[in-house]
């Protein structure tokens, strides 16, 4: 059996200048090789590579389009080093009928077998480039091999695959040399080199291309099963399939004689590795090991094309536990938020044991993947960050955060400090007015799988939100407000206006579809960029971005509304509400600026312009509520505005006018505590109305500073330090002592990871869950009184509520919306909810949302600590108390949920509940 060594040396040859992240490929050693020759040690190996042949001059080259496209292989294929002659004055023409040489020495081989594969792909977009020979210490061994030319995967680039048995002490010399034809017309001579790797089996003989794809970890398995494909070997006859959730323990699991196998019983829980080792002329040629995780709901109700983000489940829990934060990344406060996003590492989910405000001191950037941040955990009303911006990373799971950045002091009407050198000297720094390190708010720039669900982002400077260059993101139920608008941008003169929302990627720099979803914010009182649609251009110079906004609230923007590009928008059901300041009418303005090649174009559908003074409603009217504009010679030779939605939403799109009502009552974070700015922004977006106007600007509703006359200003949040009690999470496992008593289980052991009820979230996201809805805890002989117009707040015309009860509490209806609440008789269970729908007269829609209610155990109202002794034994209940089952499987039981008990004795000692689908 050919096999690959434990440790081979694998060399990408990269483009100069750019980042390792976003050019070499995952397990090469990135090298970007300058002048005519050079060097590079890896792991005790040292290569030489020459210009040789008559060559004088080696030169990184790349296609940009492949090495940004995303797909495997090619930030190994798509740049590379090539062999030039360059001129008198350094010129570097493409040659197209001279040989050339690459000559590469490798020192410190061991004695005896080794073996070189080489990628010979041309990038620069020549065809038919000259074959290579190539030899050996001197030793031709290798003749007319192919140079491709673009090539997409390995399974079609060029190669070359050498041995050589190598003497102790003694290098080893190979030479890569053109050899054009005579007669024959070439597009390029030159010698290619893309990457290097020693002593691995040669990929002729390896499958390639897998499907799912090597590190996907959002693979479509939803029902559970999983077909694995594979382009096979060329004169392969049989497919060895070994398959495990280790790399070093899979076990073969089939043996096939088509490329395809089907595996079942998938968990997203889980990681998979799987290879195929190739069976041809009678020898098995061991392959190459991939790896993929089936995707999961980041969290009930994330919709849109960012739903997938893993967060930190399955990793550790951090507690924040300080709102200090001293702006060092390299040496933050312990207990810091700073501390748990630059210090922790591998996934993570961030509670808070402290709530109030945090003062950053400097910017504060996630580079981690795989983090989840639970500001729904947070005491007293909630957790806000201040003074400085923040930015999550890819699959990362950020809710119920607050962003409010503040003014900043001005200088002849400016923020000094960030242009020309200026500085505040030794006011720098020491507090929020004189602390400038971005002015920003708070994104998802570059992101892949990320969320945000239920933020609220206010008083920024630049723009409160950012996803610029991202691909499959979601930003839903968030509310962008106050943007200062006249608040001395450092990068213009003063005076003016900027009070922006959002510049909004998504859908960039892959090559399969990638959407940014943009559904049920609310955006309210800020002047532009409502939003700002941020395309981009792909590696090719061609338009790229794809955006999908859809049942969005604005209410009083300025001078803009939503304008910008992408190469395919859609833009639905959206309801625009104009207000005392605004002045521009068009709500998407479609700007074709002639930056790049391609189209760029928008499906517009069931939007709706309500004019001041809550009146008239208009919908889609090109020319009035729509247009497309033309700048900077751009020639519309395509339709800038389809008949058909470029792409499936991947989630559940309203009518503007439930939207409307839909958003504004559930929207910003909510959770534990609504602010009152919030409550003020939803307030005055229903009414039509504006409390403050900006101090310099005059503005109405547009305000320039955060202690602006009529705004809340940060000492009017009522956001005071408040801290859990010691003992609220013994076990640190995320999950209070209360919570694990009360679904059962272990508040001594951290079982955070844990899935005791078996619906696909673990113990702590159950937890996190349930925190996400509103909730309450009703004692014993005690009465919770809910308005439900509070909690439904648009739909304000004749609301009527449904209400359906789950568990052990009862209500009763006091009229005008107001229930009350109690707990019911029968055996006790710690848990119960209501689930209410709201209608009303106008009959645009409804909108449910669930009512989370804790019982603590009767008598003390709390539940003493004490050691749970484990069940013995389980039964499954239906709701209405009856057993219908003995154990914890519910499989085969009618579709419904059930409870399971586990007892111990007599006693019952944990509970929880399941679903059979």
């Amino acid at each position: 059996m050919a096999t690959a060594t434990v440790q081979a040396q694998k060399i990408d040859f990269d483009m100069a200048g750019r980042q390792p992240s976003e050019v070499t490929e995952d397990g090469y050693t990135g090298w970007s090789v300058a002048g005519a020759t050079d060097t590079k040690t890896v792991d005790g190996i040292t290569f030489t590579i020459e210009a040789a042949g008559g060559a004088n001059m080696l030169r990184p080259q790349w296609s940009k389009a492949d090495v940004k496209s995303g797909k495997a292989d090619l930030k190994l294929l798509g740049d590379g080093v090539a062999a030039f002659i360059a001129d008198a004055d350094g010129n570097t023409p493409i040659l197209t009928d001279k040989s050339v040489a690459v000559k590469v020495t490798i020192s410190g081989l061991s004695a005896g077998h080794h073996t070189i594969q080489a990628y010979h792909n041309g990038v620069n977009g020549y065809k038919n480039l000259a074959p290579i020979d190539v030899s050996v210490n001197g030793r031709t061994v290798e003749t007319g091999v192919a140079q491709s030319a673009n090539a997409q995967t390995a399974a079609d680039a060029g190669m070359s695959y050498v041995s050589v048995e190598a003497t102790a002490g003694a290098d080893v010399v190979i030479v890569y040399k053109s050899v054009p034809v005579s007669g024959q017309t070439y597009g390029a001579t030159n010698v290619y080199l893309n990457g290097i790797v020693l002593d691995e089996v040669n990929t002729r003989m390896m499958a390639q291309t897998p499907s799912p794809a090597d590190k996907d970890y959002h693979f479509d398995a939803d029902t559970g099963h999983a077909t694995l494909s594979w382009t096979a070997a060329n004169g392969a006859t049989r497919h060895h399939i070994f398959f495990g959730t280790d790399a070093s323990a899979m076990r073969e699991i089939a043996t096939t004689t088509q490329p395809n196998y089907t595996v079942d019983g998938l968990s997203h829980k889980l990681t998979y590795f799987w290879r195929v080792d190739e069976e041809i002329d009678g020898n098995t040629y061991t392959g190459a090991t991939w790896t993929f995780r089936p995707r999961h709901l980041a969290f009930p109700g994330a919709e849109g094309y960012g739903r997938w983000a893993i967060g930190g489940r399955g990793g550790v829990v951090y507690h924040v536990t300080t709102l200090a934060d001293n702006g060092d990344d390299s040496n933050p406060v312990e207990g810091s938020l700073r501390y748990g996003i630059k210090k922790v590492s591998g996934p993570r989910t961030i509670v808070f044991d402290v709530g109030g405000i945090i003062h950053l001191k400097s910017r504060l950037t996630c580079a981690d993947k795989y983090v989840t941040i639970a500001g729904q955990t947070a005491p007293g009303k909630g957790i806000m960050l201040a003074t400085c911006p923040f930015g999550m990373a890819s699959d990362g799971q950020t809710r119920f955060l607050r962003m409010g950045l503040g003014h900043k002091k001005l200088v002849n009407g400016v923020i000094p400090g960030t242009r020309n050198g200026e500085s505040y000297g030794s006011e720098a720094g020491t507090s929020y007015e004189t602390t400038v390190d971005g002015i920003d708010g708070m994104g998802m720039a570059g992101n892949n799988f990320s969320i945000m669900d239920h933020c609220s982002i206010s008083w920024t400077i630049d723009e409160a939100f950012s996803s610029r260059s991202a691909q499959n993101v979601t930003l839903q139920r968030t509310l962008i407000s106050e943007a200062l608008n006249e608040a001395g941008h450092p990068n213009y003169e003063a005076g003016k206006c900027h009070g922006f929302a959002a510049t909004i990627g998504g859908g960039e720099m892959l090559s399969t579809l990638s959407v940014g979803s943009y559904h049920h914010n609310l955006l309210a009182h800020n002047e532009g960029r409502n939003w700002s649609i941020s395309g981009g251009l792909d590696a090719s110079g061609s338009y790229d971005g794809h955006h999908d906004i859809f049942n969005n609230v604005v209410y009083n923007w300025g001078g803009r509304a939503t304008d910008g590009g992408s190469h395919e928008i859609n833009f639905v059901g959206n309801y625009y509400k104009m207000g005392p300041a605004t002045t521009q009418k068009k709500l998407l303005r479609l700007q074709l600026e002639g930056t790049g090649k391609g189209t760029q174009s928008a499906y517009v559908k069931g939007n709706i312009r309500q004019a001041k003074d809550n009146g008239a409603l208009t919908t889609d009217k090109e020319g009035d509520t729509y247009a497309y504009e033309l700048s900077h010679g751009q020639k519309l030779t395509w339709q800038p505005f389809v008949a058909e939605p470029f792409f499936d939403s991947q989630a559940t799109v309203e009518t503007a006018l439930a939207a409307y009502k839909n958003v504004l009552s559930d929207v910003g974070a909510n959770e534990p505590f609504m602010t009152n700015h919030d409550r003020r922004m939803v307030s005055e977006t229903i009414s039509g109305t504006v409390s403050t106007k900006g101090s310099r600007s005059g503005k109405p509703g547009l305000i320039d500073s955060e202690e602006d006359t009529g705004c809340e200003g940060f000492d009017g949040l009522g956001l005071t330090e408040v801290h859990r009690p010691d003992g609220y999470d013994d076990d640190g496992d995320g999950m209070p002592y209360w919570w694990e008593m009360a679904v059962g289980t272990d508040p001594e052991v951290a079982d955070n990871n844990g899935d005791d009820d078996g619906d696909g979230y673990t113990n702590l996201e159950d937890y996190l869950n349930w925190m996400a809805c509103p909730h309450f805890t009703i004692n014993e002989h005690e009465t919770v009184t809910i308005d439900m117009k509070e909690y439904f707040r648009g739909y304000n015309n004749q609301p009527s509520f449904s209400i359906r009860t789950e568990g052990n509490v009862r209500y009763s209806d006091k009229g005008n919306g107001v229930v009350d609440f109690e707990r019911s008789t029968g055996e006790a269970m710690p848990l119960a909810a209501a689930v209410v729908t709201a209608t009303d007269a106008d009959n645009a829609g409804q909108y449910t949302r669930t009512f989370n209610f804790y019982l603590p155990p009767t008598g003390t109202g709390i539940s003493a600590k004490q050691k749970t002794p484990k069940p013995t034994r389980y039964e499954v209940y239906n709701l209405a108390g009856m057993k219908v089952a003995d154990g914890k499987s519910v499989k085969g039981l009618r579709p419904g949920t059930y409870i399971v008990k586990g007892i111990c004795g007599a006693m019952t000692v944990k509970t929880y509940k399941t679903v059979e689908k």
